[in-house]
């Protein structure tokens, strides 16, 4: 029931009551003899039980009015309480849609550059002596061989043969970094984009923290890569060239786990090993 509705009722009835009590005593004292002073005072004195009544009745009203406050205050309170939750649970969904937002833009931009990664290794070509050009995984085959067969070995006469001898200093990682920066002067221009584009990859994948498990997508990675690129990271990997970017990640991220032992030479497995332990 609204308040002014409530109100008008109780003024109603409070009416009702004061006019039907005097016109009870009126009716009890009827006929009036004689008007005066002292003849009002009586009649107004006969309404002090009337008067305590309503005065007790306020004293009560007054007493409901705040215990009816008070529920109102509790129901109030338990509503706060419930709008907080509420609001709670709406921030922590809001949260989870943010994070899976973000994890949706990090896979978008992560499988955009493994395409990107794609083409670059797609451009790498190799142009020998003699016979005919070789592109992509083909080219990075030949420049792989063109490295351990060339630039790690020296050509000594046995006879009238020809026989390659690796170079002792190809033995130390330091002999390997002065060789394979000879190499790189030579066909940097076919394999820079391709080590700047992986480079970035793995550096994505590192410094998304909101990537709860990182090995998925560097195993992604990984799989992209033939045992020839895997053998050439290697070798950058140990150079100057990659020994303060690149290395931690690989190593970080076990990129050369599976790489094939036999495709690096003998003289060099020591290093490999220690290099993945």
């Amino acid at each position: 029931m609204k308040i002014r509705t409530l109100s008008w009722i109780l003024i109603g009835g409070v009416v009702l009551i004061v006019t039907f009590y005097a016109g009870t005593l009126i009716y009890l004292t009827w006929p009036i003899k004689s008007l005066s002073v002292s003849s009002s005072g009586v009649f107004g004195d006969s309404f002090g039980l009337l008067t305590s009544l309503f005065s007790g009745l306020a004293f009560a009203g007054l007493i409901i009015t705040i215990a009816m406050q008070r529920e109102e205050l509790t129901l109030q309170r338990e509503e706060l309480t419930l709008t907080r939750k509420e609001l709670s649970s709406q921030n922590q969904e809001m949260q989870s849609q943010n994070e899976t937002l973000k994890v949706q833009r990090f896979e978008n931009t992560f499988f955009k550059m493994l395409e990107v990664l794609e083409a670059c290794r797609n451009d790498i070509s190799h142009q020998p002596s003699q016979g005919l050009p070789s592109q992509g995984r083909d080219a990075v085959k030949r420049l792989y061989d063109s490295f351990t067969g060339i630039f790690l070995t020296d050509q000594r006469s046995v006879g009238i043969m020809q026989e390659k001898v690796f170079k002792e200093e190809c033995k130390t990682q330091e002999g390997l970094n002065k060789r394979y920066i000879k190499f790189y002067e030579k066909y940097g221009d076919e394999l820079g984009q391709y080590y700047r584009t992986l480079y970035n990859i793995l550096k994505l994948v590192d410094q998304s923290d909101f990537i709860t498990e990182k090995s998925v997508y560097t195993n992604l990675v990984r799989a992209q890569l033939s045992r020839y690129e895997l053998s050439l990271l290697f070798y950058n990997s140990l150079s100057d060239l990659g020994r303060e970017k690149m290395a931690p990640l690989i190593i970080k991220y076990k990129i050369l786990k599976h790489l094939e032992g036999s495709t690096i030479p003998a003289e060099n497995q020591d290093i490999l090993k220690n290099f993945n332990a």
